[in-house]
């Protein structure tokens, strides 16, 4: 058995935006990478980047985003799930409206 409590969990620099800081739950359980949770202030954005060999899931719970999927733009609000597939290029263009999200590595 494994807990994390959010709480308790040290921000960190985001690889590709270290100005921007995250918190890693969890990392290496099975096939889980990792588990994530950020909260991306209003007007804030993450530059285009891709993972060869893995998922990234994104939950948002609150806020409202617009990301860019393979130039596809994709308008995320509470409640919304975005898969992004191994080798597809993504970014956050704008966060209109403060924007908290868990996401995953697979």
């Amino acid at each position: 058995m494994k807990i994390s409590k959010l709480s308790e969990t040290p921000p960190e620099p985001v690889s590709h935006d270290p100005a921007l800081e995250k918190q890693v739950l969890l990392r290496d359980v099975g096939t889980l990478r990792a588990l994530s949770h950020i909260v991306l202030p209003a007007g804030s954005r993450v530059s285009t980047h891709s993972h060869r060999d893995m998922y990234e899931i994104f939950y948002i719970i609150r806020g409202s985003i617009l990301f860019v999927v393979d130039n596809r733009a994709v308008e995320l609000e509470a409640g919304t799930v975005l898969v992004v597939e191994p080798g597809e290029t993504h970014s956050i263009e704008e966060v209109r409206k403060e924007c908290e999200m868990l996401y995953v590595h697979v």
